[in-house]
């Protein structure tokens, strides 16, 4: 399992790949949009554990719906979602719910910033 240290720099890299996967509504401005997500991220930052969650339809291109999905909780925002990392597959995806040991996986995965804004 990933560090505090290696999850930020983990983080850190994709935000400066600049990839934006994050639908942006007409008119608001983008990098400013952007920059509430990545802060929104970084102050919902937690010690990295391991947590699963339950693949829930749509399901992903990679697990069925009813599969369990294992990765690293790097961010926990207090409303219920998760930004979480699988760190063999490099992939970032984002689990909901209230309590961490009955979280669900709805299909979204890609960048932190997609996947928080989601």
């Amino acid at each position: 399992m990933l560090s505090r240290l290696e999850a930020l720099s983990v983080l850190n890299s994709a935000l400066a790949a600049g990839v934006s996967d994050v639908y942006v509504n007409a008119g608001v401005d983008e990098a400013k949009n952007r920059a509430e997500i990545e802060a929104s991220i970084r102050e919902n930052l937690c010690e990295p554990y391991e947590v699963s969650a339950t693949v829930e339809p749509p399901g992903f291109p990679f697990a069925e719906v009813g599969q369990r999905l294992v990765a690293t909780c790097i961010a926990e925002h207090p409303q219920g979602y998760w930004l979480v990392y699988q760190e063999a597959e490099k992939r970032f995806m984002c689990f909901w719910g209230k309590d961490k040991q009955n979280l669900g996986a709805f299909g979204v995965f890609g960048s932190p910033l997609y996947c928080w804004s989601a």
